[in-house]
């Protein structure tokens, strides 16, 4: 067997893999792929014809392909195995060139079973794709039409797509939207205040961030019981940062609108602006759509505020008094928009905090807390610290958690659910 190409950082070989029957079978083999705006995840299901025993599938593999020291870097992990690394002989943030090399390295270097399924995560699905959608040229044509609504997102998503459909002509390729967990929402949380013909165009708020809080919905029954089915709101913070009211596990208010720049403030984008300054800009500073584009996407957020990093744990090292300004902002931010979606659910039963910053960050989580203390929340600070799941005090009102989403078992299982395979319920 030939080894693909790349440095590996480990000097143990990994276990050989069974290949993996094609869906007519007893197992079907799914890859999720997860194109982020600032990183590739991924994994990979060996999907029995069977009920999984959990809310979601564990992944047989599972990887991000992030960047590292100025060059690509692929980390991976199989279960019960320490976590390893590779170079891949592509560039970072060419989303079409990565997803090529991985297939190649799951099959040549790894040995796995090449997959029947590819779901990919598509940030917008517009007002038709509120599910799991298989990919053809006019959907694919029709997606590619969203792509000024999520410029981080879309294109890098559908360049993933076009890359595993050409090294994996056999597979069923599947998008699953980041918008279709919000879906359900009533008129009052997706409307904007604009005629009402603009709205019938779809121009209403979306949001975003539906995978992860789908995953996180699919565990609070186990964590919380009876309490998961009230008033939940679901902090996804990280490069994008978003929240989700959840009443019944559904989603029913979201602090993303009709692009993922609203809300809160994030590591380059801007969050709640008022239009009126982007008119401002136009009208009286002369800057054109795409510098206004670039200036709220990409040089706005924790980025535009400190001119130092986007990276909130390079801010909050430095003494730099502009580091300190945007961490302030972010969590002010945070802690404004908890506020705000709660009182639209009718209330508070339980916090959790995910996504990178969300479950990486005990400082971020402590002082959001802290400032929402009347809510009835308390930190267990050396829970908080060791990083919970559990977090909140035993004298606290309202249970405080942190969990790990995962995006990509629940695209697994939306995947499988269309293709005809059994999920769990």
């Amino acid at each position: 067997m030939s080894a693909a190409p790349g440095v590996e950082h480990t000097h143990t070989r990994a276990p050989d893999a069974q290949a993996a029957p094609a869906p007519g079978g007893a197992a079907a083999t799914l890859l999720s792929i997860n194109a982020g705006s600032s990183s590739l995840k991924f994994a990979l299901f060996a999907h029995p014809r069977g009920r999984h025993a959990g809310p979601l599938p564990a992944a047989r593999l599972r990887g991000e392909i992030d960047l590292r020291d100025g060059r690509a870097l692929l980390r991976w992990q199989q279960p019960g195995a320490p976590e390893r690394s590779v170079e891949p002989d592509a560039e970072r943030g060419d989303i079409g060139a990565e997803t090529a090399w991985l297939v190649h390295w799951l099959d040549q270097a790894m040995g796995l079973p090449r997959p029947d399924i590819v779901a990919h995560r598509i940030v917008h699905g517009g007002l038709r794709f509120t599910r799991a959608t298989r990919i053809d040229a006019a959907v694919e044509a029709e997606l590619g039409r969203l792509r000024s609504l999520a410029p981080l997102h879309q294109g890098p998503g559908l360049d993933g797509v076009r890359a595993a459909r050409q090294a994996l002509p056999a597979a069923v390729q599947v998008a699953c939207f980041d918008t279709a967990f919000h879906a359900g929402h009533a008129d009052a949380e997706r409307r904007y205040a604009i005629p009402r013909r603009w709205h019938d165009l779809g121009y209403q708020r979306y949001g975003f961030h539906g995978l992860s809080f789908d995953a996180i919905s699919r565990r609070l029954p186990g964590l919380l019981g009876a309490r998961a089915d009230g008033a939940v709101v679901v902090a996804h913070l990280g490069s994008g940062a978003s929240l989700c009211g959840l009443r019944g596990l559904r989603s029913r208010s979201t602090t993303m609108g009709y692009t993922a720049l609203d809300g809160l403030v994030m590591a380059t984008r801007c969050g709640s602006l008022d239009p009126g300054l982007v008119l401002h800009w136009m009208q009286q500073d002369d800057l054109q759509p795409q510098r206004i584009s670039d200036l709220l996407y990409r040089e706005s957020g924790l980025l535009g505020v400190s001119q130092i990093s986007a990276d909130l744990r390079a801010l909050m090292a430095s003494d730099d008094a502009r580091a300190g300004d945007a961490v302030e902002l972010f969590i002010a931010s945070a802690v404004r928009h908890v506020g705000a979606v709660a009182a639209s659910i009718g209330g508070l039963d339980a916090l959790v905090f995910t996504g990178g910053i969300g479950t990486h960050q005990p400082l971020v989580r402590q002082a959001m807390v802290e400032r929402l203390a009347w809510l009835g929340l308390q930190l267990d600070a050396p829970a908080n610290a060791a990083g919970g799941p559990l977090i909140s005090s035993a004298s606290s009102r309202v249970p405080v958690l942190v969990l790990e989403t995962d995006e990509e078992a629940v695209m697994a299982l939306q995947a499988a659910e269309l293709c005809g395979l059994p999920t769990p319920r």
